[in-house]
């Protein structure tokens, strides 16, 4: 649980209702491990009884009560971890003048008052005293935009720092310094209302909204629970943890429809956390259109859990690429036993299993499939057909083959590892989303290996990110080359998708180019060519999809 608390007017701060104890009891009921505060926001206003500033909520306010004191209690009465969200930038403090950040005159330290080596200095005391004073599992450090700069950002990256932190016991987010390579800090920060639809390789957190602010307001429209779970599974099945956030009203109380959420949640965790906790990502390494896998190493066997967002409609759920032997599959919520067989395909050397399963979803969110098999489980890394027949290959993961050769520059963009912040370069480089930016020249390309089980018809979708509400009309047309055949069209929308694991501002819009026939089952290669110069607007490319086309005997498997 995230929780955004702060001070609007501190005279009038007093919220008569606030109870940690309350706060920890709804965390527990919705099955989250640890809960992190702001103790400190942008505006500078410490939440505990500072001993280093008197702008905090027992000296300024009527409440005169140490929030952080009395919610670190309560959570280890509960047996739950407390964090602690440190905001780097303080707008209160008049050593930290942002404006001035990445000035000539601020780097010098001329700007009258302001110092910002000092600034850190007294950052580093308050650290140190949210350490020994309440031992938290983590610092979200958060506002550190200002430090961008070359010149700045090395004074966030001080090892001292989080030498001192995990001296505690103590782990940081790479929001510190902007750290999306993990040099010093201890796991990577999305976006916010960001995660990765595929498996970056690092422990994550992704910090989600229940509506589309971070604070309490009245009357906000609140994510579905079906919404919220799909981000659950999202974030676990690709390697990392979901932070859901909550705003305490006025009175100091969680409202009742977040409670309702959370209580839900709660309750699916009851009939599938098997799935979640304690479990890895799924051995699949790219994005799964039907949900996500995760999965538990036991002594002599995986049990690999299938979290089905999209249940098929006709009974029939097939896993493409898993070699392994099948020990047992069943619902997990129920323990009903599925019937499974599997077959090797002879065109790619893959197993195919198939699982008979009830045409209706077990569950009103989202259905859990336990498969227990064999040994340890390896997949193919190769883009691999899904269950519902589609084949999606994410643009962070593409070959690039740019017009010019970069020395040191990676052949995809996630080896460039920065996830958070987009990369400035020449080329083809990683933009906000998990997206490519750059790809807008003639004569660049992206490209794919894939393996295709069932021949037939499929669309070839170029999925880009655009505003949930942004008008779509750009120059330029990309050509996309599979099995011999060519398709070329610029970006037209052809309709906008929401996911689970962008930000509700965001939508993604698919493009179809046309159709291909793909007429024998094994590996391809797919590549998709800038065809004529985007002059205009700049489109962010996410994905391309095979989806096959829905015609009678044109998806077999051989």
């Amino acid at each position: 649980m995230f929780i955004h608390f702060g001070v609007d007017k501190k005279s009038e701060f007093n919220p008569v209702d606030f109870d940690a104890g309350q706060w920890v009891r709804v965390a527990k009921q919705g099955g989250m491990k640890y809960i992190v505060l702001t103790t400190k926001h942008h505006a500078g206003f410490c939440l505990w009884d500072s001993e280093l500033t008197d702008w905090n909520v027992v000296d300024q306010t009527p409440l005169k009560r140490d929030i952080v004191k009395d919610l670190a209690a309560a959570c280890k009465a509960e047996g739950l971890e407390m964090g602690c969200y440190y905001s780097i930038a303080d707008y209160h403090h008049p050593l930290y003048e942002p404006k001035y950040q990445n000035r000539p005159e601020r780097r010098r330290g001329t700007v009258p008052g302001a110092d910002i080596r000092k600034y850190i200095d007294f950052m580093f005391g308050q650290l140190e005293e949210l350490c020994e004073l309440y031992q938290p599992c983590l610092i979200w450090f958060d506002g550190g935009s200002g430090f961008r700069h070359p010149d700045n950002k090395p004074l966030l990256r001080r090892q001292e720092l989080v030498d001192m932190l995990h001296s505690y016991g103590t782990i940081s987010n790479s929001r510190l310094g902007d750290d999306d390579r993990l040099q010093i800090v201890d796991y990577l920060s999305m976006n916010d209302n960001l995660a990765p639809m595929f498996n970056l390789g690092v422990y994550f957190e992704s910090a989600v909204t229940m509506g589309d602010s971070w604070h309490y307001r009245a009357n906000e429209e609140l994510k579905s629970p079906q919404a919220l779970l799909e981000r659950l599974v999202n974030a676990a099945g690709n390697g990392g943890n979901l932070l859901l956030n909550v705003g305490p009203d006025h009175e100091g109380v969680i409202p009742e429809a977040m409670q309702t959420r959370i209580k839900t949640m709660g309750d699916w965790l009851n009939r599938n956390g098997e799935a979640i906790y304690g479990t890895e990502a799924g051995p699949y390494p790219y994005e799964i259109s039907w949900g996500t896998i995760t999965q538990r190493k036991n002594e002599d066997s995986t049990s690999l859990y299938l979290n089905v967002v999209d249940w098929p409609k006709d009974g029939k759920f097939t896993l493409f690429g898993v070699d392994n032997d099948v020990k047992s599959a069943a619902l997990l919520a129920t323990g009903e036993a599925i019937e499974y067989q599997s077959e090797i395909n002879d065109s790619t050397g893959h197993k195919i299993i198939m699982l008979s399963v009830p045409e209706d979803a077990p569950d009103e969110y989202v259905s859990v499939i336990k498969l227990v098999v064999a040994g340890d489980v390896s997949m193919d890394p190769t883009f691999m057909q899904l269950s519902d027949g589609k084949v999606v290959m994410g643009t962070y993961n593409a070959n690039i083959h740019d017009l010019e050769t970069v020395a040191g520059k990676p052949s995809n963009a996630k080896d460039m590892k920065m996830y958070t912040v987009p990369a400035k370069g020449i080329g083809i480089m990683p933009a906000r989303g998990l997206t490519v930016a750059g790809f807008q020249t003639k004569g660049q390309a992206l490209s794919w290996e894939l393996e295709v089980y069932r021949p037939g018809t499929y669309e070839v979708v170029v999925v880009c990110h655009a505003g949930r509400n942004q008008s779509w009309d750009v120059e330029g047309s990309v050509r996309a080359i599979v099995s011999g055949q060519s398709v070329e069209n610029r970006l037209i929308e052809d309709k906008r998708v929401a996911t689970p694991a962008m930000d509700p501002g965001v939508v993604d819009l698919h493009c179809v180019l046309g159709t291909v026939e793909i007429e024998s089952a094994g590996t391809h290669t797919l590549s998709l060519e800038v065809a004529s110069d985007f002059t205009g607007a700049k489109p962010k490319f996410r994905a391309v999809m095979l989806v096959p086309v829905a015609q009678e005997n044109s998806i077999r498997i051989e």
